[in-house]
């Protein structure tokens, strides 16, 4: 008896402690398990966190690539006609995406916000918990209803872009660029800067206002890309890589030489719709002493099933784009592609040759980007000769280019070209409209920014 006494607070004090021990170890297990279950968590809400900023940047490529594809290069101003397509909705200049589903519970909503040339883009990504769960499998062991602990996090962000202009040179070619001949000259103004025009227009008589940005630049990477000869280039004079520059023993080039150009350049489309027929006048048309085969007196979209017969006449504030899907050549002393005060013409070559002489494009409004030439893969041959002044923007990056005679003491050529290679000679003076680059045609949007909301 006296021993089975002494045996029960032994055992008493092996319980307590089997049982503190129990206790430890549940609460260690218990911690364990609020630990896992804490970075299991932890794990999803990073997870959604990064997916939904994937989803997220699937809405701005979405909206990037609407802009691009679906805003005509040729006029930016024009995007508002065509970006209500493919589902995209419109509400003055906001254009929305309807919402898209990349999983069960998980979306992303974009839209577009037009302003002017730099078209504003939004999108929120927001992925579900839910859609979450077969991929952290600490947290499916913990069981779905663990997923409820935290909300997906939407993440918004605003891309901001400008414009980029497909006239970024004075001259720019995909082949070579021969500038032969006597007294040809590259230089730049400004049609939207007082200070470096007259009143929008070429500063002839003050060169103080001219600058030096008249660039001449290739895609091409050859041993003489470019042939500067006795031209004196004011600006710089640019070729692909390895490409080197040729310059005469009385050229020069004041913004030196470098070989580290490559630009793309689209092919050019033509518009969704042709409009209405330009009919071909029986005999000419007397304007202000002039005679015009084709006239055209109302804003709007035109084609011909050929090419120009004879001169044409565009009126006074008319804005208008002409589909020609036949050669042109005006030959005469008198032939002449007339641009009435205010008018504006956007001019489509979808035929091989493209020549103009006699008194070439007179363009009254003086400014280079109310008339722009556009030639399509069709067209392989431009030309300019005789007395031909120019005033405008040409881009046909497959025709072979050539500017003869010219010289004109007012008019040379101004504005800026695109072609896939450029024959210059006599006395032709190319003077670059740096603003063309800011209202100029576009080849499409890049992104300036980019933010977090």
């Amino acid at each position: 008896m006296r021993t089975l006494s002494q045996s029960r607070p032994q055992s008493a004090q092996i319980l307590l402690v089997a049982l503190l021990s129990c206790a430890i170890l549940g609460l260690t297990l218990a911690s364990a398990l609020l630990l896992v279950q804490s970075q299991a968590l932890s794990v999803a809400r990073s997870m959604g966190w990064n997916a939904s900023l994937a989803m997220t940047e699937a809405g701005i490529e979405e909206a990037l690539t609407h802009l691009n594809r679906n805003a005509p290069f040729f006029d930016p101003a024009e995007a508002t006609n065509q970006l209500a397509a493919h589902g995209w909705s419109r509400d003055g200049n906001v254009y929305r995406a309807p919402r898209r589903y990349l999983a069960p519970d998980s979306y992303y909503d974009v839209r577009i916000v037009l302003q002017g040339t730099q078209p504003q883009l939004y999108a929120t990504g927001v992925v579900n918990r839910a859609d979450l769960i077969p991929t952290v499998p600490a947290l499916a062991t913990i069981g779905p209803g663990a997923a409820g602990l935290y909300a997906p996090v939407p993440r918004v962000v605003q891309v901001l872009t400008r414009s980029d202009p497909l006239f970024s040179v004075a001259m720019a070619a995909e082949g070579q660029i021969d500038l032969a001949g006597n007294n040809v000259t590259t230089d730049s103004f400004d049609s939207g800067d007082p200070n470096f025009s007259d009143n929008g227009l070429y500063p002839f008589n003050n060169p103080e206002k001219r600058k030096k940005n008249g660039d001449v630049a290739t895609n091409a990477g050859l041993i003489n890309s470019i042939n500067v000869g006795n031209a004196k280039i004011n600006g710089k004079a640019q070729t692909g890589p390895n490409g080197t520059v040729r310059i005469g023993p009385n050229g020069y080039v004041s913004g030196g030489t470098n070989d580290d150009f490559n630009v793309a350049f689209p092919p050019v489309r033509l518009p969704p719709t042709l409009g209405w027929l330009l009919p071909t006048l029986p005999a000419d048309v007397q304007i202000d002493g002039v005679s015009y085969r084709h006239v055209i007196l109302q804003s709007g979209s035109y084609y011909l099933n050929q090419g120009l017969a004879g001169s044409l006449y565009v009126g006074t504030n008319v804005q208008a784009t002409l589909v020609l899907t036949g050669n042109t050549k005006l030959t005469g002393n008198s032939d002449r592609i007339y641009l009435a005060p205010g008018a504006r013409l956007i001019l489509f070559m979808d035929a091989p040759e493209f020549s103009l002489k006699g008194r070439g494009v007179v363009n009254a409004t003086g400014r280079a980007q109310n008339f722009l030439y556009f030639g399509t893969p069709r067209n392989t041959k431009l030309s300019l000769g005789g007395n031909a002044a120019f005033t405008g923007a040409i881009y046909a990056p497959d025709a072979d280019f050539t500017l003869g005679g010219g010289g004109n003491d007012t008019y040379d050529f101004i504005g800026a070209s695109v072609t896939k290679t450029v024959k210059m000679n006599g006395h032709f003076h190319f003077h670059y409209d740096e603003n063309l680059r800011r209202v100029g045609p576009s080849r499409g949007f890049l992104v300036t920014s980019w933010r977090e909301l």
